[in-house]
């Protein structure tokens, strides 16, 4: 076993119509999501998944707030687990939607395990996408590794393509403690997701989304981290 430690980290909140996160429900309702990046420390890795959210463009902040004080930034979470930001050595983003990797570009040092399909995409998204993907957020030095399909980063952290709402979506599974802690990212972006087989509402593919959801609640002895619920900002492992 080569997982030495896992821990919830806090980059605070942002906004958003609640319908995005559950298909054809909550419409109307405005929604304060948790945006909650995953350290994973192994022997040989020092490893973030996803990293949460920047400035927004001023234009989004009709739709979106950021709600977060100088205590509740990711680099603070970070110091308070111990980990400086030139201690990582490999970002993994569930998707490259603003909301998962606006501080990608706190680690140059790092490298970037993001899916071809998804980093393609993101360049040149269809149009009804276009808002979710900042070029900014994502378009930097940094050196992205080229994956396609299933990866496995060591003995107990494995990348499982979980494609619907992106085109190149993964989750993350870390065996840890007996259990497999699942970090959904928006494949399952809140319990109901996988609790009642609810696709996310900003979804690229429907039907890709539902065998995602199923593929994840096939996972054994697992331990479901949904990326927006907010019921688990202290859950320790």
């Amino acid at each position: 076993m080569t997982v030495l430690d896992v821990r919830l980290l806090f980059d605070g909140y942002f906004t958003l119509d609640k319908s995005f996160l559950i298909f054809g429900k909550y419409q109307g309702v405005k929604y304060k999501a948790a945006l909650k990046p995953l350290l994973v420390r192994t022997e040989k890795e020092t490893i973030i998944v996803d990293t949460g959210i920047a400035t927004l463009p001023p234009k989004y902040n009709k739709f979106h707030e950021v709600i977060r004080g100088s205590n509740e930034e990711l680099r603070h979470s970070m110091n308070n687990a111990g980990v400086r930001l030139e201690d990582v050595t490999l970002v993994v983003n569930t998707h490259l939607h603003f909301d998962h990797c606006g501080n990608n570009r706190f680690f140059p040092r790092a490298k970037f395990m993001v899916q071809t399909d998804e980093v393609r995409y993101a360049y040149f998204p269809d149009r009804f996408m276009q808002v979710s993907y900042l070029r900014d957020f994502f378009d930097h030095e940094g050196d992205y590794l080229p994956l396609k399909g299933r990866y496995q980063i060591e003995d107990g952290v494995d990348l499982l393509p979980t494609p619907g709402h992106t085109i190149g979506h993964q989750s993350v599974v870390v065996r840890w403690k007996g259990r497999n802690i699942v970090y959904a990212g928006d494949a399952a972006p809140l319990a109901e997701n996988v609790e009642k087989r609810n696709i996310p509402g900003m979804i690229f593919n429907s039907a890709k989304g539902l065998e995602s959801i199923d593929l994840l609640r096939r996972i054994e002895n697992p331990v479901y981290l949904y990326s927006h619920d907010n019921a688990q900002l202290s859950l320790t492992f």
